[in-house]
């Protein structure tokens, strides 16, 4: 796809010119007239945009080199490029047809699809369209100069012209040719590489008659899939770096170091044939995509295979130690796969996360900034003449030089459009009214940024009538996110408060009500009881002999017995019950508007399931057994009485044999 036309960028640095060095400015214009102020005076602004015409200037805004004005303006728009793309495309195909003449007929990449994918996407429209009439007579023509017929040659030539555009087409549909540090375009422009790997073997194959030979498909799909996988980007970033349009991660230093480094795993990999050391060429991948970035991923990937490729049908790769050539040729392609789906990706989420950690410094810089200096302005809108006036502050706080930019009316953009009616009713009712008004709104900086403002301001009259709209404008952006950060930290307070409560009121071993949370409900149930005279009943549940189980089989299971009965007795309430642990074995279910029989059915209902639960999983007794206390709220008795009736109940039940339930008198 075509790369986008390059947009003008002034910025300042240290000289205020848009221009990269402060002697340039000096030739150009009055250089202390540039760093007075910070901003690029009036010759320096004509000079960019005379720049800018005639394409001298990248999307930075800084001059391009002759290689680079080249690239971007021959490569990727002329002609040229085209012609370019054609030869490559030739030359790359005439060398991989001279191997698979000499290697079982069977070719580990096919690189000339990758030339013609990265044609496609780098290329504007009629360039492109050029470089497709081009390709088609030069395929054809080496088809036949290796010995293929007229309609196999054609029928080739169908199947990489449609493997190119259906790359493209889907890598860049509606979106643009992306980046290769961008996940999610590398994972579309993956899958674009298969869907059109696929199409291409199938029409090849159909079209001459292999549609059953297994190895004609497999072979041409692998190698026009790694054609496009390291090839397409290789020459797509390496174009966009020549142009200046991508930045390379590090220095000419770590660049050396890293290049020596690879070299040396790659000479130590394919140039000898004892040692398999597969592995070596993996960390310097490693290593590449870490201090280079994308770059680096994709270039060492691609010498890989270049050199990989030449150490194969040389015979001086370890590889050799496959044995058959078929499956070597195999082997190769499966280790290119696996280098790029280890290196692209692990690439762009670095790059990804890199992007996001510069984005989180420059926001903590705004943000520290922001805090130290307070923007205030002051306006004028003429209801009259419909002009604004604009304090210095005013621009400062939009981003602007108050000495090249004009103040904007509210329908020029100096509020977003979603505040616009908003701002619009509020100055409106302030005339009509004649009354002094305060408006809050959201403005858009020259940089993109969006700013809340705060205003305070009256209107003027001339003989009682209204003649202008005054107001003091403030930047209180950090005011409004501070305001969000305290919601959002009280929001958390409360949060914390809820799990402080909750955990204050849960037994940490068995997860359910604890003494304090049971007897402040009991108290409630007891006084609701009162006021509407229904009833009240408590059970209390002890386990039995849990001390021997404790001693006998440890402390351990003795915790998981009590963890199951809890289990059990949340199980055997209804809702509105309350079940819970009193402390050490003892359990006590509070159970309001509940008889003292429908209490002892909902007893014996919990002390059946716990007698016949099979408690062998535990690897502790065979059987488990509870003692269970019923009471019913006495009118004008409190929780004491009620507590100790059950406890005399719950004795009662042990002293009777246990494993038993009884109702207090």
């Amino acid at each position: 796809m075509p790369a986008s036309t390059p947009r003008m960028v002034i910025r300042a640095n240290a000289c205020g010119c848009g221009t990269p060095k402060a002697s340039r400015c000096s030739t150009a214009c009055n250089a202390s007239r540039c760093s007075a102020d910070g901003w690029p005076c009036d010759r320096c602004v004509k000079s960019a945009g005379r720049e800018h015409r005639t394409g001298n200037l990248n999307r930075n805004g800084l001059p391009r080199t002759r290689m680079k004005l080249m690239i971007d303006n021959r490569l990727a728009i002329g002609w040229p490029g085209a012609l370019l793309f054609a030869i490559a495309y030739g030359i790359l195909a005439a060398i991989s047809l001279i191997y698979t003449q000499t290697n079982d007929g069977i070719a580990i990449i096919w690189p000339s699809s990758g030339v013609f994918v990265a044609g496609l996407l780098m290329l504007r429209p009629k360039p492109r369209t050029l470089l497709i009439a081009l390709v088609a007579p030069i395929s054809i023509g080496i088809n036949l100069a290796f010995g293929a017929s007229i309609g196999i040659a054609c029928a080739f030539t169908v199947a990489n012209l449609l493997e190119g555009f259906i790359a493209a087409k889907i890598a860049c549909e509606n979106r643009g040719c992306g980046r290769f540090d961008n996940p999610r375009w590398v994972m579309r422009f993956s899958g674009a590489a298969l869907a059109a790997a696929s199409t291409s073997a199938a029409i090849a194959s159909v079209t001459t008659g292999h549609a059953g030979d297994i190895v004609f498909v497999l072979s041409w799909f692998t190698t026009v899939l790694l054609g496009i996988l390291i090839v397409a980007p290789a020459i797509v970033t390496s174009l966009r770096i020549v142009a200046g349009e991508e930045p390379v991660a590090g220095g000419k230093g770590r660049i050396a170091l890293v290049a020596g480094f690879c070299a040396v795993t790659i000479g130590l990999t394919f140039f000898q044939k004892e040692y398999p050391l597969l592995f070596l060429p993996l960390a310097g991948t490693v290593l590449a995509t870490y201090m280079l970035g994308v770059t680096g991923a994709l270039a060492m990937v691609f010498t890989i295979a270049a050199v990989g490729t030449f150490a194969v049908s040389a015979g001086t790769s370890p590889i050799a130690f496959v044995g058959d050539p078929i499956a070597e040729i195999y082997f190769f392609q499966f280790y290119l796969l696996t280098m790029f789906a280890s290196a692209l990706p692990l690439a762009t989420l670095l790059a990804k996360s890199r992007g996001q950690m510069n984005e989180i410094a420059r926001r903590k810089a705004q943000h520290v900034a922001a805090q130290t200096f307070a923007h205030v302005g002051h306006w004028r809108y003429c209801l009259r003449n419909r002009t604004s006036d604009w304090s210095d502050g005013m621009f400062h706080i939009y981003g602007l030089d108050p000495k090249r930019d004009r103040a904007m009316n509210l329908e020029h953009g100096s509020i977003i459009s979603e505040d616009n009616e908003k701002v619009r009713q509020v100055l409106a009712k302030a005339v009509v009214q004649q009354e002094k008004f305060i408006l809050k709104a959201r403005i858009k900086r020259s940089d993109g940024a969006i700013r809340h403002v705060e205003s305070l301001g009256d209107i003027e009259f001339e003989d009682g009538v209204p003649v202008a709209i005054f107001g003091v404008l403030k930047d209180v952006t950090e005011h409004v996110r501070a305001a969000k950060e305290l919601e959002r930290q009280k929001a958390r307070a409360e949060q914390l408060a809820r799990e402080a409560v909750l955990l204050a009121e849960t037994d940490q071993l068995t997860h359910v009500a604890n003494r304090r949370k049971l007897l402040a409900r009991l108290g409630e149930e007891i006084a609701r009881a009162e006021r509407a005279g229904r009833d009240l009943a408590v059970m209390m549940i002890d386990v039995d002999h849990f001390k021997s189980v404790n001693d006998i089989h440890g402390h351990a299971v003795g915790d998981q017995v009590l963890c199951e009965i809890a289990a059990l007795g949340e199980r055997a309430l209804r809702k509105g019950d309350l079940f819970g642990r009193l402390g050490g074995e003892e359990f006590l279910a509070i159970l309001p508007e509940t008889s003292g029989e429908v209490a002892a059915m909902i007893g014996e209902r919990l002390r059946i399931a716990c007698h016949e639960l099979d408690w062998a999983a535990l690897e502790g007794p065979r059987s488990i057994s509870i003692s269970l206390g019923v009471a019913v709220h006495q009118k004008g008795a409190d929780e004491t009485f009620l507590l100790q009736a059950a406890d005399t109940a719950l004795y009662q039940s042990k002293n009777e044999g246990r494993n038993r339930l009884t109702i207090a008198a």
